[in-house]
C-alpha cells in the first residue's frame, strides 16, 4: 500500500473567516483574513476555492497547481498574500506566472494589506 505524503505544516494559522453572506472560508494566515477583511470593505467581489488552480512547473520540471489566495473576478486578477519569501516560493511565483497568462499582484506585508486600494488593480 502506497504510503500518504504528509501534509507541510502552515508557517501560520488558519482560521475561518466569516463572510456578510454569513458563509465560512477557510483562510490560512491572518493575513489572508485582514485581506478578505480589506477586500470586503473596499466592495471588492472575490473568490478563494481549492478548486481555482494554477499549473506551474518545478524546478525538476514537474507539473504541480499553484492555489491562490483570491482572485478578483471583476478585474481578472489574482491576489497573493505572502510574508516569508523561500528560494522555493519565488521560483514558484515566477514559474506561475511564466506558465499563465493572468495579472498577480503580489503583497508582501501586513502594511500593504491594509493600504491595498482598487488603484492597485488598474
Amino acid at each position: 500500500m502506497p504510503r500518504k505524503k504528509k501534509k507541510k505544516k502552515l508557517w501560520s494559522k488558519q482560521s475561518n473567516y466569516k463572510c456578510k453572506d454569513g458563509s465560512l472560508v477557510l483562510m490560512d494566515s491572518t493575513w489572508e483574513v485582514a485581506m478578505a477583511k480589506r477586500l470586503d470593505h473596499l466592495k471588492i467581489k472575490w473568490d478563494r476555492s481549492e478548486d481555482m488552480k494554477l499549473p506551474y512547473f518545478s524546478k525538476t520540471g514537474r507539473k504541480r497547481n499553484y492555489i491562490p489566495d483570491f482572485y478578483l473576478p471583476d478585474y481578472d486578477t489574482y491576489i497573493e498574500v505572502k510574508g516569508y519569501w523561500t528560494d522555493a516560493a519565488r521560483y514558484k511565483m515566477n514559474s506561475v506566472q511564466d506558465t499563465n497568462p493572468i495579472r498577480i499582484v503580489i503583497l508582501e506585508s501586513l502594511e500593504a494589506v491594509n493600504k491595498f486600494t482598487r488603484w492597485k488593480l488598474k
